[in-house]
């Protein structure tokens, strides 16, 4: 065993909300030793919907949610401007629906008021003409549409910059690192053990441990003896190659419940399910109903989704907050910051719950309860602290192509997952080496910050900008959208 470490804290988990922790703790001035037992966003982070959405189902049981995640959303995609893009969703309404032309186009003007803190537009509602020209392959039975606007992100990238600026600002980050044991020192907690992918055990000391692990939430709070109530819930999408549609579309399950088909420039995203989990949240494997339930839901709105061919399923676990006997998508998206000092078990700090579109105010409040417990005073700087590569705006695809040498398509890309950094991955990767792939460029920053990226990002071509043609002719000429944030 090598010598212990010391930190002022130690943060288990490297999804989106303990990398967002080690990033803001860092940035206050605290040593922090981040640890991952798989990639980062392996887990519930990187099997999302590829969304920063504020969550308008929400506003039937849960106006406060709706409000804390477009609030924070709207920081989210100004921090990491470049590397996010606009999603707009086409929502058909059928005869029989639940919810008809009138009363959806009543809760999109609801919606319509927090829009604004993301830096969303409003609504449009279409006539079922006005939605088939923008969209054919819609269902002719509809008898009207609205639009809706999210963000997409990549959120292995998103992930992976948190870490990055962490790491740039004195984090120590290990992946493929699992904690084995809490160390103990009477009834606090004063440390971590834990085991290296080449099998090597160390411990690290600190004033204060987080339990950031999503779905494993509970098995790290057993180590220190504290029982963190989750309910757990399973979702899958299923992935396509290539673009199906124009635009995300919204259907709706034979049960009720809302489905989403979102292009994410050259793939597709279809789900999601939504179901309680009892299993192993290592071995979560997708079931064939699954997915027939999915596929059964969509074609209702979009008649010809069996006559495409999907290449694979993802599939992973919600830590959503215990409560009895609703159903599992009504269930609150909310989080809960627990402090064991309560349960006679000090330095031990856990986060559960939440959701991606506000993992940054998630992480800052859990960031404001450590320093508490240290005493330590810095405010936190991550809502206007730009991520790498969303510090300046971009240079134009077609200049850096030409000036790197690379095709415009491989610069679109690389700006895509890099931001304005894309000129100084290209620099420092493909220094005198003509011919450079975009794949080796991409993964050239992480080598660099010895420590690698999620695998299922570096290595897929997912990450691309969808193009102009995907946005809403009748919203763009009416608006003049433009793509990213001003």
């Amino acid at each position: 065993m090598s010598q212990p470490s010391a930190h002022d804290v130690v943060i288990i988990g490297g999804g989106v909300t303990g990398a967002g922790i080690a990033r803001d703790l860092s940035l206050r001035g605290l040593s922090v030793l981040l640890l991952e037992k798989g990639d980062w966003g392996a887990g519930t982070s990187g099997s999302s919907s590829w969304m920063i959405h504020g969550g308008p189902r929400y506003l039937e049981f849960d106006w406060d949610t709706t409000r804390l995640s477009t609030t924070d959303a709207g920081h989210i995609v100004t921090i990491a401007r470049n590397i996010v893009y606009r999603v707009l969703f086409l929502i058909p309404v059928l005869p029989h629906d639940k919810n008809n032309i009138e009363r959806m186009e009543t809760a999109m003007e609801v919606y319509d008021r927090f829009q604004p803190l993301k830096k969303s537009h409003p609504h449009t509602r279409l006539t079922p003409e006005e939605a088939l020209q923008i969209e054919p392959g819609l269902t002719r039975d509809m008898v009207g549409a609205v639009t809706m606007e999210e963000w997409g992100v990549d959120p292995h990238r998103l992930v992976f910059a948190n870490v990055q600026d962490a790491v740039s600002n004195g984090t120590r980050a290990l992946n493929h690192t699992k904690v084995v044991e809490l160390l103990r020192d009477g009834g606090a907690v004063i440390g971590v053990r834990y085991r290296t992918s080449d099998g090597v055990y160390s411990e690290a000391r600190a004033k204060v441990v987080v339990n950031a692990a999503g779905p494993w939430v509970p098995e790290v709070g057993h180590m220190a003896g504290v029982d963190v109530q989750l309910r757990p819930a399973k979702g899958i999408h299923i992935i396509y190659p290539h673009r199906i549609s124009r635009f995300a579309i919204s259907g709706e399950s034979i049960d009720g419940r809302d489905l989403l088909m979102v292009s994410h420039a050259g793939f597709t995203l279809l789900g999601t399910t939504d179901d309680d989990f009892y299993g192993d949240l290592d071995s979560v494997e997708v079931m064939r109903d699954e997915v027939d339930y999915l596929l059964q839901g969509f074609e209702r709105v979009f008649p010809a989704i069996r006559k495409f061919r999907p290449v694979r399923t993802t599939t992973g676990v919600r830590p959503t907050l215990f409560k009895w006997r609703r159903y599992e998508d009504e269930l609150s998206r909310r989080y809960r910051i627990f402090d064991h000092a309560a349960d006679g078990v000090d330095g031990f700090v856990t986060i559960a719950g939440g959701k991606l579109s506000m993992y940054r105010l998630m992480a800052e409040e859990t960031s404001d309860a450590v320093c508490r417990k240290l005493g330590h005073q810095s405010p936190c700087v991550t809502a206007t602290r730009p991520l790498p590569g969303s510090e300046s705006d971009m240079e134009p695809a077609e200049e850096l192509a030409r000036r790197c040498g690379i095709s415009a398509l491989a610069a679109v890309k690389l700006q895509s997952r890099h931001g304005c950094r894309a000129a100084e991955v290209l620099d420092g990767a493909a220094a005198g080496r003509p011919g450079v792939s975009a794949l080796r460029v991409d993964l050239a920053p992480a080598r660099r910050a010895s420590c690698a990226p999620p695998r299922s990002s570096a290595a897929s071509s997912d990450g691309a900008r969808p193009s102009d043609s995907t946005r809403s002719a009748i919203l763009c000429n009416r608006r003049g959208l433009d793509a990213r944030p001003s």
